[in-house]
């Protein structure tokens, strides 16, 4: 077989066996060339183990901690505030513990034109069930109606007590509506018509002036007259 091949080879004429020789050395070259280029297959990524502490416990990867979560939960921290006298849209509004006064009347609507602001500390820090009052010009602030921490309970629009201290007297241009609901027959909505005229008229020249309230006629301001003061 090996004596055929090489008759038939020398048989060829010089420039078949040239070729024949160019293409075979060809062939070798590509062949080497791809196996050397030949891109080597991905090792698959290993699966990433959860994050550990120390201890070796799995680290959850929600904010905060269980624990610390239900604590702060059953703490209430929001504050409630009733916000009174010289703003637009007097009521109670919910703030959260680091909130000021300034906060106060921006919930509110702003301050109306008649604000007395030199009497309104912004910067007082809000506390839970306080009544806030904010003056307008030409009122008097009584000592315990302040634009600072002063709860509701305080009776900031009582202007003074009976020499028996059996009677309480309300102070028409100081009284919030919660102060206002004390009188006779004075209910929420009667307490906000006196807030809101005083706020839009202005304060209260005399008890007398009570009757230009939508609600309050003549009879009723005769009745209420030994618990009105404008002073």
């Amino acid at each position: 077989m090996g004596q055929r091949i090489q008759e038939w080879w020398f048989g060829l004429p010089r420039q078949r066996q040239l070729l024949a020789v160019l293409g075979g050395i060809g062939v070798l070259v590509i062949g080497g060339w791809l196996m050397l280029h030949q891109p080597a297959s991905a090792a698959l990524p290993a699966a990433i183990p959860p994050a550990t502490t120390s201890s070796g416990r799995v680290q959850s990867t929600t904010s905060g901690h269980p624990q610390a979560a239900s604590q702060a939960s059953s703490h209430d921290t929001r504050v409630f505030v009733d916000v009174q006298g010289a703003v637009n849209h007097p009521g109670l509004y919910q703030f959260s513990p680091e909130m000021r006064v300034a906060d106060a009347i921006k919930a509110a609507g702003g301050l109306v034109a008649r604000a007395d602001r030199q009497q309104i500390n912004l910067a007082t820090r809000l506390t839970d069930q306080q009544q806030l009052y904010l003056p307008l010009k030409g009122e008097k602030r009584p000592a315990t109606a302040t634009s600072s921490s002063t709860p509701a309970s305080s009776g900031s629009g009582t202007s003074a007590n009976s020499s028996s201290g059996s009677a309480t007297v309300v102070n028409l241009n100081t009284a919030t509506v919660t102060d206002l609901q004390q009188l006779t027959g004075v209910g929420a909505k009667k307490a906000q018509k006196i807030v809101d005229y005083r706020t839009e008229h202005g304060s209260f020249q005399s008890v007398a002036d009570l009757a230009q309230v939508p609600g309050f006629g003549e009879k009723t301001v005769a009745n209420l007259q030994d618990q009105l003061t404008t002073s």
